[in-house]
């Protein structure tokens, strides 16, 4: 049941999982592969990207007379910012040579053209 639950996130670097056609991949000395096309070949975490999106949306309605419905995007964005750190490290330790040639095809972090 356990794995049933984590085909949608494994499907991106899973090696055994079927990708669709047309996805470029990088593959890396653990046997699993990147993707660097599609979402993930525009940003590295394109899901923190729809987080910050959510949280912006949530406080737009709110107008903008006052910062306080913004605190939230504010503090979720320091928190995605110091994550995405994190995940950094973790993955050029896991990965190596093939994060680093990541990096360097998908050079944005959670923000095309911005970070």
């Amino acid at each position: 049941m356990s794995e049933v639950g984590q085909l949608g996130f494994l499907g991106v670097t899973h090696p055994t999982t079927c990708l669709p056609p047309g996805l470029e991949t990088i593959s890396t000395a653990t046997g699993k592969q990147l993707l660097v096309s599609g979402w993930w070949g525009m940003v590295r975490h394109p899901n923190y990207l729809g987080d910050l999106i959510m949280a912006l949306a949530w406080s737009l309605p709110c107008g903008v007379s006052h910062l306080l419905p913004y605190f939230y995007l504010l503090y979720f964005t320091a928190l995605l910012v110091h994550r995405e750190a994190r995940d950094e490290q973790q993955c050029l330790q896991k990965y190596g040579l093939a994060w680093h040639e990541y990096c360097r095809r998908v050079p944005y972090r959670i923000v095309p053209y911005i970070y």
